[in-house]
């Protein structure tokens, strides 16, 4: 028995022996430790988020602070602007970084103190003048999530470089289900929490649980072995160049350019979802403690999700992840434009959780593959950074719309947008593989 999963054990381990599967020997060498460390920084940061949700807790803890749908709008709107938008702004120079470990720690230390501040203004902003503690929040939202986009360059090419693109959806794919499962005991607690403590001590405390999660994340990360890569030989050497460079695979890939299309209808199609665990909670007038129940809904289909989709992406393809799980997305809003009571909506959020878990893999790998490996970063920013101004907007435009209609108007119009470009999606963009294949049979 024994032997036969110390077997299985390296078969899952064995890398590909066709040539140019890695790109430096090095990652051969630590293969194994570094999928295990960085799967485990993915857990413990899933475990931390889950007191966080962006999803279900922060929107509701936000409605204690503001009744503004638009102010509600802006927590996903940041946190997406500012994961998508500074992405391209850091390609060129990371091209040029040999290692990407140093910058990756520093400014992964920088996106991780915000969490202790949001746990430390939770008891001081109750004090507060309201429209004081509004702009406090946002700060400290705004905080977050550029630093979130200032360290996603540098590391998702850190995990390009050490996790080989035959291993990559199963990487995500495991250390997600099992972030997911840590996630899920996480979002219980949370529940817990919001039910037995007042407010503002309640929320206090799930942020303060979150932080000393991620910030356990950072210790795994920093275990990561990362060999030296080769730079760029010619990099663009001021903006005009790089910009130039920027619009001529635009106006070239045509494929790429039909994909950052579909992405950009398919976000707007997005702008519900930081709005249905308020459209649920004022609808059928549940206690603040159902945030920690949509959220443990969420992540436990996540769980299912995650265990699927990894897999579905090493064997056919990110794109057919991407199709699937934006099937199940629109079914999702569907299903809240209809649904005549909260166990319909609890089915929201389960159609959410199994989908955004294909959502997650599909756009985090696709993007590496579709330009060469030296280009990789550049890639990566243009997928990130250019439909990034229509993440900000998304959930301020739902805000508008909620400010002058109501929730079914808002949900019916992101349907609209997420089919369009799911549709996109299906029709006119290539699997990049099988793009990459036919070329390396000529």
């Amino acid at each position: 028995m024994r032997a036969r999963a110390s077997r299985r054990l390296g078969q899952f381990f064995a890398l590909p022996s066709t040539p140019g599967s890695t790109s430096h020997p090095e990652v051969a060498r630590h293969f194994r430790r570094n999928f295990l460390v960085n799967a485990v920084d993915g857990m413990t940061w899933y475990f931390g988020i889950s007191f966080v949700s962006v999803n279900a807790i922060l929107p509701v803890y936000a409605s204690r602070l503001t009744d503004s749908p638009l102010v509600i709008g802006l927590i996903p709107a940041l946190l997406d602007a500012g994961w998508f938008l500074p992405q391209l702004f850091m390609a060129p120079y990371v091209e040029r970084l040999r290692r990407k470990m140093p910058v990756v720690g520093w400014l992964a230390l920088l996106e991780r103190i915000p969490f202790l501040g949001l746990a430390l203004a939770a008891l001081w902003l109750p004090g507060l003048p309201h429209r004081t503690a509004v702009l406090v929040f946002l700060a400290v939202m705004a905080w977050r999530s550029l630093a979130s986009g200032l360290v996603a360059m540098p590391w998702q090419e850190l995990i390009a470089t050490v996790i080989p693109v035959s291993h990559r959806g199963r990487f995500f794919g495991i250390s997600n289900l099992a972030g997911q499962l840590l996630g899920v005991f996480g979002a219980a607690l949370a529940a817990l929490i919001l039910a037995r403590l007042p407010y503002p001590r309640n929320f206090a405390l799930c942020f303060l649980i979150g932080f000393l999660g991620i910030a356990l994340s950072y210790v795994f990360l920093m275990l990561t072995i990362e060999p030296a890569s080769i730079p760029v030989e010619h990099p663009p050497h001021n903006t005009h160049d790089y910009l130039q460079h920027l619009a001529a695979i635009l106006r070239t890939n045509a494929n790429f350019r039909m994909f950052i299309l579909s992405r950009g209808l398919w976000y707007l199609g997005n702008m519900a979802s930081g709005f249905i665990a308020v459209y649920t909670v004022q609808r059928f007038a549940l206690p603040d403690s159902q945030a920690g129940v949509f959220t443990a809904i969420l992540l436990g289909s996540g769980v299912i999700g995650y265990g699927v989709w990894g897999s579905v992406g090493d064997r056919m393809g990110h794109k057919r992840v991407l199709e699937l799980s934006g099937t199940l997305w629109v079914a999702a809003l569907l299903v809240a434009l209809t649904g005549p009571s909260v166990g319909f909506l609890y089915a929201v959020f389960a159609l959410m959780g199994f989908g955004s878990a294909g959502g997650v893999l599909g756009d985090l790998n696709i993007a590496m593959e579709f330009g060469p490996e030296v280009e990789r970063p550049t890639y990566i920013g243009l997928a990130r950074t250019v439909p990034g101004p229509v993440l900000f907007m998304a959930p301020l435009a739902a805000g508008m719309i909620l400010e002058v209609a109501d929730y079914p108007t808002m949900f019916g119009v992101s349907l609209v947008f997420a089919a369009s470009g799911l549709a996109l999606l299906w029709l006119r963009v290539v699997e990049p593989r099988r793009l990459l294949s036919a070329h390396g049979d000529q």
